[in-house]
Formats: C-alpha cells, structure tokens, sequence
C-alpha cells in the first residue's frame, strides 16, 4: 500500500445527523451545528483545489445526499462577498435539511417502528458513503484518500448492528478512515468501533460550544498530516455486542460455532443458518457410578450442548 503525500488530493464524506428528538436534548441548537459544520467543510475545500466533497444527511426515516445536489435545478443567488463553491454548498446543506425537517419527515410513514426516536440510521449513510468513495476511486486516475466523518448526536439502534459491522469492515478494506464526532449523550459503543477498526478517531465533546474547535483542530487533518500528529482517541472502547435475536447490546452470550451468530439465550435452532442444537441433561446417580467410570461430574444439573454435525453453541464474554 502507498503511502499518502502531500499533493495527493482528498475526498471528505460528511454525515449529519439531524435527528430532531435527538438534537432537542442538547444545549447547542440544530441551526447552531450546521453553521459550524459549513464552517468547516468550506475551511476544508479551501485547503486544496482537489479536494473533494460529499454531504449526507441522515434522520431516522430517511438517507439522502445534500452536496452535490440531487436536484440540480437548485440555483443559488449570485453573491460577490462570497466564493461560488462555499455558496453552492451552504444553499445545497441548508435546503436540503430544511426539506428533510419539514415537508419529507412530516409526509414519510414510519416505516421504522423498531427505532426509537432519538434513534438514526447511520449504516444506511455508511453504505451511500462507500458507495459513493468507490465510484470516486474508480473514476479517478491519480491517488485520493477518503475518509468519513459522522457529526453524530442519537443513540445507538441495536437493530443496525449487523449492518454497521458489515459497513465498518468494507471501510477497513477499502482504507478508509471512520472520524466520529460524539456532540451529546452517552458514548455510542458501535461507533467507538467503527473508529477504532477503520483507524479513525471517535471524541467526544465536553460542551456544545467547542464543535467548530474541535472539528478544525481535530478532523480538518488529511492522511499526510495525521502522519505527523498526535491525534486524540479513546483508550477505553466498549466491543459490546448485540444479540441476533433481541437486537440488544449484551455483555455475555451464546455463540454459533458454524455462522458465528451470537444470542442471548439458549435456543435449540440458530435463527441464522438453521443449525439444530441438541440439549443433554447429565445429573449423576451417585458417587460410585461417577468413581467407576473415571469421570468427576459436579453435583445438580449441568447443560451440555451438542449440535448435529459436529456443530456447537459455546457461551463466551463479549468483550
């Protein structure tokens, strides 16, 4: 692999979240957020004329890319005191989230009852974002490094965690770095693992007024740079995983040893690849059965699984 130098241009994908339930809880306003992040994504394309940049946004009902435009029949006024790319963007940003909060969130039918509403559908945005860095990749003929970063600010959705992991793992083989920016609430435990498997940075803010400093200071850093710098991270990532049956984040349970599926509780069948389990009660007779045959068993009952083809379900601590 190539190591990144100083000309090589960049490709940034932003994603914002911009659950409104989410947003409420938090003393910095939704309008105050986007400000500074336009702040930052023009301070971004100022930095190179190469550089390359795409805007997702993401509520709890629906993905949908804000820069470049979709619509291209958006236009924005012509302004002297501005440059046009940085008007371009902050019109396509701030259209297309206010038709997100208005009139397509009011209209969509809630086609995700397993969410909670401070809940977002971040791997939907991931998948769009590697979508899109691997037609960019494709197209072009020198060497461009993307990365990600996600302006994050709802609550896990345990039941996006086999999808996020898949989206995590093809952002590791396509080298592409997954930078979190936490603004409120409790820690995410998926995202802390997509920034540490993808080689990222995941940090999380102390007070709502230090975003557009963090954002400058921290993730404006292409690859070159982030060579030479000590970035920030978390020492402490919680690898918690979520059970296949319940979508619920779990400190142990029972592992599939054929597909790797992991449950909470015993179940005679693996709801993913349809393995059958058999379940074996021993409980010992007396002493001098146990003492003749050489086995020492331990007294009350005792689950020993067995699965058909030489398959098993071994309990484990997910850490």
């Amino acid at each position: 692999m190539s190591e990144p130098v100083e000309s090589d241009a960049s490709l940034l994908v932003v994603i914002l979240d911009i659950n409104a339930s989410a947003w409420a809880r938090s003393p910095l306003s939704i309008d105050s957020a986007l400000q500074q992040t336009i702040i930052f994504v023009n301070a971004y394309l100022a930095l190179k004329p190469e550089n390359q940049l795409v805007v997702l946004a993401s509520s709890k009902r629906q993905c949908k890319c804000l820069y470049p435009p979709e619509d291209k029949s958006i236009v924005p006024d012509q302004d002297i005191q501005v440059y046009e790319q940085f008007r371009v963007v902050d019109v396509s940003i701030l259209a297309g989230i206010k038709q997100m909060l208005t009139g397509a969130e009011a209209a969509a039918v809630d086609v995700n009852r397993g969410f909670e509403e401070s809940q977002t559908l971040i791997s939907r945005a991931l998948s769009k974002a590697l979508c899109h860095i691997n037609r960019v990749s494709e197209a072009t003929l020198g060497k461009i490094w993307s990365r990600i970063l996600v302006v994050s600010a709802a609550d896990d959705s345990p039941r996006e965690y086999i999808s996020l992991m898949n989206s995590i793992f093809a952002a590791q083989k396509m080298s592409v770095l997954i930078d979190v920016c936490k603004v409120i609430g409790n820690d995410s435990v998926f995202l802390q693992q997509a920034a540490d498997i993808s080689g990222g940075t995941y940090l999380k803010l102390n007070t709502g007024d230090s975003l557009l400093q963090t954002l400058m200071f921290t993730f404006l850093a292409d690859h070159y740079t982030r060579e030479i710098m000590f970035m920030p991270g978390n020492e402490q990532i919680d690898f918690r995983a979520t059970c296949f049956c319940h979508k619920r984040v779990i400190d142990i349970g029972f592992v599939c040893s054929v597909c790797l599926s992991i449950f909470c509780k015993m179940a005679p069948v693996c709801s993913t690849c349809r393995t059958k389990f058999s379940i074996r009660l021993f409980r010992p007779e007396n002493k001098d059965a146990s003492a003749s045959n050489g086995q020492t068993m331990r007294t009350g009952s005792q689950q020993t699984l067995s699965a058909s083809n030489s398959a098993s379900m071994s309990q484990g601590t997910l850490h």
